[in-house]
């Protein structure tokens, strides 16, 4: 069985239509935009179907509108093919969602807290004096090193998303985004404005997030069924009580994407299913690693390639083709820090001659591994890696 974990998008993903096609097929569909539309006195399948996309697009309407979609594709998932996720990842928003489908929280509360939570939002600038904008072909840390030399308490900006290597999201007052990018696109950066009512995840959104530890409190949190990937610590929650800690602090801390897909590889992910509108979370995905299988879920067309197992694994497989044979040479000529050679020699004396076997089958292009084959390389070379006690940047670099 691969190893599968769902994740879900955020704000910027909605889109006038999304959600209908489930709607027009599933009984719980319908059932769900109504529990929506009575939990926040508003008719959300008309905003998502019929909506003006600016209304869709205030963060009031698009919290709860993006997050009903998903959990609707979520449940509709498990109703049709029903195969349990190892972990869960939400993109901002999207950590919402996850909590419901864990069942950390309830639907109709998830609906009405952020609803509360995208009023707060909205509200905590109500001059539009903040921005958001993405930012390409930098770095994070020459990113970062820009914010901390712009940014002041007047004008604050930071990166609020570390997407993937290669594409980050700046948040904060205006003038200090606008200097940000003038100074980073003389780095060879390109940028593009976010279609946002506030500069999420920044300073600027202090206040609200203060405001919203109140709205926390009303509502209770109970033990996840899997565990759920921390925006602000891009690690598993600990417990029900860190939820509100992290829910409060999420506003304003950055989301550390690329690092939740790392921890994923890390521990075996396999493969992923986006739940919800558009397929953007798949497309960043591809960016930070091949390693990965991903699929859109956001409409009811997806089914089929999603029930298709065979093709599924056959697509894994080719992916897990491409990249083996390096890995398993990288894995092999790596650098040994483990300073006990006893201990290192008992760990690693079995492993080298498997994983040789396996590199000269790979080698030969007339064999076919079987899948089971190619988990079990991948398993060798991640205990080779443990076995010279290598740091997690370099495990990541083998193992992307």
């Amino acid at each position: 069985m691969n190893n599968l974990a769902f994740l879900f998008p955020g704000q910027g993903s909605q889109f006038v239509g999304m959600g209908k096609s489930f709607w027009n097929d599933f009984m719980l569909a319908k059932r769900l935009f109504e529990e929506a539309s009575d939990a926040i006195s508003m008719d959300v399948k008309k905003l998502c179907f019929d909506g003006d996309m600016t209304e869709l697009t205030r963060t009031m309407n698009a919290q709860p509108v993006i997050l009903t979609v998903s959990v609707i594709a979520y449940q509709v998932y498990m109703q049709e093919i029903g195969i349990k996720p190892h972990f869960l990842a939400g993109h901002s928003l999207g950590e919402y969602s996850a909590l419901v489908c864990a069942g950390v929280l309830s639907f109709q509360d998830a609906v009405k807290l952020v609803r509360q939570r995208g009023v707060l939002m909205q509200n905590a600038d109500p001059e539009q004096l903040g921005t958001m904008a993405a930012i390409t072909q930098i770095n994070i840390q020459p990113l970062q090193d820009l914010c901390t030399e712009i940014s002041t308490e007047d004008f604050p900006v930071g990166v609020a998303c570390m997407n993937s290597d290669q594409q980050h999201v700046i948040s904060g007052h205006r003038q200090a985004v606008e200097l940000v990018i003038k100074k980073a696109e003389r780095m060879g950066a390109n940028h593009t404005y976010l279609n946002v009512s506030a500069p999420f995840h920044s300073s600027m959104m202090r206040s609200a997030s203060e405001q919203f530890q109140t709205a926390l409190n009303q509502y209770s949190f109970q033990d996840a069924a899997w565990p759920i990937i921390s925006n602000v610590t891009a690690v598993p929650y600990n417990n029900g009580h860190s939820v509100r800690e992290h829910l409060q602090s999420h506003m304003t801390m950055p989301v550390r994407w690329v690092e939740s897909m790392h921890y994923l590889l890390l521990h075996g992910v396999t493969e992923v299913i986006e739940m919800g509108p558009k397929n953007v979370l798949v497309g960043l995905l591809k960016k930070i690693t091949k390693h990965i299988a991903a699929y859109p879920f956001g409409q009811t067309s997806d089914l089929h390639l999603l029930s298709d197992s065979a093709e599924r694994n056959e697509n894994i497989v080719n992916l897990r083709k491409e990249q083996l044979n390096k890995m398993m040479i990288q894995s092999i000529i790596a650098r040994n820090y483990n300073k006990d050679a006893k201990t290192y020699s008992n760990l690693t004396t079995p492993l080298f001659p498997q994983i040789q076997l396996l590199k000269e089958r790979v080698e030969r292009k007339e064999v076919e591994l079987s899948a089971e084959e190619l988990e079990h390389s991948i398993h060798l070379c991640q205990l080779i890696c443990e076995a010279k006690q290598l740091p997690t940047w370099e495990q990541l670099r083998i193992l992307k």
